[in-house]
């Protein structure tokens, strides 16, 4: 049996494990897909993404002081022994990756979060700690949207048992992740 686990918001001092357990899981998850430069872009982007996590843990302060809702959740899950084993994160608006792909036209009406990152090690999964987390990065059922990697049929299981489903939108990652193939499901929860 796994041995507990504890979820709390991301702070400034798990952002360096964050960033490692993150690429970590992302590699694991996904090199039975990816071609092998993946691994090399996903190390060459730690920098990006401290960055990124600091600056959303500084506007999330600031939106706290100011008794308003982040416009980002980071939330990471700890074993007993204090590693990461479990991550997500969600945002509204459009990630930079996604403009970049995409442009502003894809997010789809009425759905203003995006979750984008959902990571469970690989010892852990199918024991609960993904939901967790999922509910953790979207309370309250939020309607949202998440993206998909062709050929990860796990994934897109526990995604629809949670009420996300294909909206016919695809794409392809880009030159950083590969060109892998890509889905989007959203949830609506028709409030």
């Amino acid at each position: 049996m796994p041995e507990p686990v504890s979820l709390a918001l991301m702070t400034a001092a798990d952002v360096d494990d964050a960033v490692r357990a993150h690429i970590s899981m992302q590699h694991v998850a996904y090199a039975h897909l990816a071609d092998p430069g993946h691994a090399a872009a996903l190390w060459n982007s730690a920098p990006d993404r401290r960055d990124g996590l600091l600056a959303d843990l500084a506007a999330a302060t600031e939106a706290a002081h100011l008794h308003e809702e982040p416009e980002a959740r980071h939330v990471v899950a700890r074993s007993t022994r204090g590693a990461i084993v479990g991550l997500a994160s969600s945002f509204t608006g459009v990630g930079e990756w996604e403009h970049d792909l995409f442009g502003d036209g894809h997010v789809p009406a009425g759905v203003d979060w995006c979750l984008d990152t959902l990571y469970v090690m690989p010892g852990l999964r199918n024991a609960g700690l993904g939901q967790r987390l999922l509910d953790a990065a979207l309370p309250d059922h939020r309607d949202a949207y998440l993206w998909v990697i062709q050929g990860n049929p796990g994934a897109r299981r526990f995604y629809e048992r949670n009420g996300f489903a294909l909206d016919g939108f695809g794409g392809h990652s880009g030159p950083n992740w590969g060109d892998l193939g890509m889905e989007r499901m959203v949830r609506r929860s028709g409030r």
